[in-house]
C-alpha cells in the first residue's frame, strides 16, 4: 500500500538506501575533484619535458646477451652508474645549456617541465662513479647523435629508446697496449684499468 504519494520505503526490496548510498559517494568524489583542482589547477607550467628510456648494448663480445646490466661485470669495466641528458636551447649569447641525470639502473627517465619552449638539442651520456660523478672517457661508448626537437610549453618529447654502445671487452689491458683498435673499458679508472 502506497502511503501520501511516497513509494520509497526503507525496507528490503528498496532503493532508498541505494539514493542514499549514491548522494554519499557523489559528493565524496565532488569534494575529491575540488581539493585536486585547488592543488594542482594552479601549478605553473614554465616549459617543455623530456622522457626516454635507455639500454646499454656491448660494443663487442662473445656475450650472447645483446644488451649488458648497468654493472656488467666484465674485467676491466667499471658500473654505469648514471644516464645525463643535456639539452641546449636558444641561439648564440642567449643559448643556454642544461641537463638531468638519472641512476642508469633505473632505464627510464622524465624532467620536470623545465626546458625553455622553442628548439632544442638533445644528447645522453653515460657518467661513472658514484662521489663523485664524472662522465665516461668518450672513447669508451657511442651515443646516438644529438638529435634538434621543437619543445612546446606543457608538452613532452619523446626520445624514445636510446641504445648506448659501450666498450665491456676486447679493452686494454695495459696502457700502452699494441693491440690495434683496442680501447678502454667504459667507467674503468683505477689499475689494472689502463
Amino acid at each position: 500500500m502506497v502511503g501520501n504519494g511516497d513509494s520509497m520505503r526503507d525496507e528490503s526490496g528498496s532503493n532508498r538506501r541505494c539514493r542514499t548510498g549514491h548522494l554519499v559517494a557523489w559528493s565524496t568524489r565532488v569534494a575529491i575533484a575540488t581539493l585536486y583542482l585547488a592543488v594542482h589547477g594552479c601549478d605553473s607550467v614554465g616549459g617543455g619535458a623530456v622522457e626516454l628510456s635507455w639500454k646499454l648494448r656491448p660494443a663487442s663480445s662473445t656475450l650472447t646477451d645483446k644488451f649488458v646490466d648497468c654493472a656488467s661485470e666484465q674485467p676491466n669495466t667499471g658500473p654505469v652508474t648514471q644516464i645525463r641528458l643535456h639539452w641546449r636551447s636558444g641561439e648564440g649569447d642567449a643559448a643556454q645549456e642544461r641537463s638531468q641525470a638519472w641512476l642508469c639502473q633505473y632505464n627510464h627517465g622524465v624532467t620536470g617541465f623545465d626546458l625553455p619552449e622553442g628548439t632544442a638539442d638533445l644528447w645522453v651520456t653515460p657518467e661513472c662513479g658514484e662521489s663523485p660523478v664524472v662522465a665516461a672517457s668518450s672513447d669508451t661508448y657511442i651515443a646516438p647523435a644529438p638529435v634538434q626537437r621543437s619543445v612546446l610549453r606543457g608538452g613532452t618529447v619523446s626520445l624514445g629508446a636510446v641504445e648506448l654502445v659501450v666498450s665491456v671487452s676486447y679493452c686494454k689491458t695495459t696502457p700502452t697496449d699494441a693491440n690495434p683498435g683496442a680501447v678502454p673499458c667504459i667507467c674503468c679508472f683505477s689499475p689494472p684499468c689502463p
